[in-house]
């Protein structure tokens, strides 16, 4: 449960502060010798251990290669198939993507200085979980802010942000700010070797839950579940520019005549997708079944419980509470490692209760 909101005065703000960066600090010297961690000292004494290395430091002994055979997460245990096609790490040859039409309200709280974490939104908890997650593993990480669209929801931003950002790039990897990375430790090139995810997969969607006794919901007019745009990995490619492209003027019906109707009705571009664009590129589209990238634990449709990426489409709050586990748990990890292993003598034994 989060700590209660509410009135706190300068000093619990900033005894608050300076709790977390003791915490961190020794958290990440329990893993590294401090000789090891570049320091600068003298009248302007400062670290230049910039944030991105010290979520690397952090993480590091978590990380995973891409080629790591299988993922333990509880009772679940995830098998890399044999011949896995992505050997090394990418490193900014991936963009990490968050799209939208508004500034984040964290960066305009943070310029009066007024950020506080509690008060944290969905949407900038889940920017900042994707902007952790290419901080650990060296991707690129992009946040366009796009213009609205006049005559069309704002959703369909997509198709075209993602044309002009994947002529740089051989994976883009798109996230709406209610989806998270579940396991910051995983990199993107061991779910591309999980997912089998080949040359000519231009687009991978996961599929979005399907109810039979509900069957007009979530799927087209050929009762086909509707794939779901919030999470997409899309590949540099011959065919990727021609699939953006239409998709992008979908709803002008020029190649699709009825296209428009998705102008401003849900599920606006996914719905576009689903209904045109992924029939006459059958062979260049990969969908998943939704539990792997798709919802979260407790939904029973379809048993899509989000098991690498999670999208929160209705209690948008545990975006915050994912991140801040996901956090805590790389941070608390070292601090049990030195109690553990009894670093430097910290755990002292006694045989009896009594003054010496």
């Amino acid at each position: 449960m989060l700590p209660i909101t509410g009135a706190r005065s300068p000093f619990f703000a900033l005894a608050a502060c300076a709790g977390f960066v003791i915490v961190f600090i020794f958290g990440v010297l329990a893993w590294r010798s401090p000789s090891k961690i570049p320091f600068h000292h003298g009248n302007n004494a400062h670290s230049n251990l910039g944030v991105n290395e010290a979520l690397q430091i952090l993480f590091a002994p978590t990380k995973l290669e891409p080629t790591a055979k299988s993922v333990r997460s509880g009772e679940d245990v995830f098998e890399l198939p044999e011949n896995p096609r992505y050997t090394k790490p990418m490193g900014n040859d991936i963009l990490i993507l968050d799209l939208d039409t508004r500034p984040l309200e964290s960066t305009e709280e943070y310029k009066k200085g007024k950020f506080e974490w509690r008060d944290l939104n969905h949407v900038s908890a889940g920017v900042f979980n994707h902007y952790t997650y290419a901080l650990i593993h060296g991707y690129d990480y992009k946040f366009i802010k796009a213009s609205n669209f006049e005559d069309r929801h704002a959703t369909w931003i997509k198709p075209s942000a993602l044309a002009n950002q994947i002529k740089n790039y051989k994976f883009i990897v798109f996230l709406d700010a209610d989806a998270t990375f579940r396991f910051l430790h995983l990199p993107i090139e061991w779910m591309l070797n999980y997912w089998d995810i080949k040359p000519k997969d231009a687009i991978t969607m996961a599929k979005d839950p399907w109810d039979p006794a509900s069957p007009q919901y979530n799927s087209d007019r050929f009762n086909r579940t509707y794939t779901n745009t919030g999470f997409m990995i899309v590949q540099n490619n011959k065919k990727i520019q021609e699939i953006l492209k239409a998709w992008h003027e979908c709803p002008d019906d020029t190649r699709y005549k009825e296209c428009s109707q998705w102008k401003t009705p849900k599920f606006h571009e996914q719905s576009a997708f689903g209904e045109y664009i992924r029939y006459d590129y059958e062979d260049d589209i990969k969908e998943l079944d939704c539990k792997e990238a798709n919802g979260f634990p407790g939904v029973e449709i379809s048993n899509c419980t989000g098991h690498f990426v999670r999208h929160y489409w209705f209690d948008k709050s545990l975006v915050k509470m994912d991140y801040r586990d996901n956090i805590m748990q790389a941070l608390t990890l070292p601090i049990q490692k030195a109690f553990a292993d009894n670093t430097n003598g910290i755990v002292v034994e006694t045989g009896k209760n009594q003054i010496y």
